[in-house]
């Protein structure tokens, strides 16, 4: 049997897929231990590492998913862009994916990362927007895909997005409350502001699980 491009992109779409949420599980797992009340700094501190270490594959991998997608979308014509598209596409996934490890890699030196942990930001706004945009219009005739079951996909990609910017926002000041759990020096009221965000942000995370799952099903079954 022969094996077309648009296969091999395909089965890298896939792979993306299952690394982004088999490995988000670890994650997800491994933060309840960073917010243990009964461990010391040290350990902490290792689970930690861990958590930031493994939570780079699903960031990554959320990447080479919409990039995959958007490259089997057109080679099977599905999308209904030239295939030129195609390098660009994969352009800025690399990009987005280098300044996603280099924001990791220079985590402990905050003077380095503000300007594009901020530019990052509000890039996802943007992806967000423009991501509706595509489903929204393709729905309804005018977009860039005839294949309602794609464009409800995108749809539910947009929400993926933009629980992935919710849980940023639920985030931004939770350093402050976990800096001294990490210390050893929190009090009460910073442990439990902690766990209430924590808990909150896993709110968002689980959205995502379900939102990739169903995501998951509209490209398998193409139900319209």
């Amino acid at each position: 049997m022969a094996v077309g491009i648009d296969s091999v992109v395909l089965l890298i779409h896939l792979l993306f897929f299952v690394f982004w949420l088999g490995t988000d599980l670890g994650v997800f797992y491994s933060s309840g231990f960073v917010m243990k009340t009964d461990i010391g700094a040290e350990a902490r501190g290792y689970c930690l590492k861990i958590m930031s270490f493994l939570d780079q594959v699903p960031r990554v991998s959320s990447i080479g998913v919409a990039a995959a997608g958007f490259t089997v979308g057109i080679l099977r014509g599905y999308i209904a862009l030239d295939p030129i598209w195609i390098l660009p596409i994969w352009i800025i996934a690399f990009v987005w994916a280098g300044v996603v490890l280099y924001l990791y890699v220079n985590e402990h030196h905050p003077e380095k990362i503000a300007t594009v942990k901020r530019a990052d930001f509000y890039w996802r706004f943007f992806m967000v927007a423009l991501i509706f945009t595509l489903a929204i219009t393709s729905w309804f005739g005018n977009g860039i895909t005839d294949q309602k079951w794609l464009a409800a996909k995108l749809f539910v990609f947009g929400l993926i997005l933009s629980c992935g910017v919710m849980l940023r926002v639920q985030m931004r000041t939770f350093g402050q409350f976990f800096g001294p759990m990490m210390k050893g020096t929190a009090t009460p009221e910073q442990i439990a502001t902690a766990q209430a965000m924590m808990w909150g942000a896993k709110r968002y995370v689980l959205g995502i699980y379900v939102l990739l799952i169903v995501a998951a099903a509209l490209g398998l079954w193409k139900p319209f």
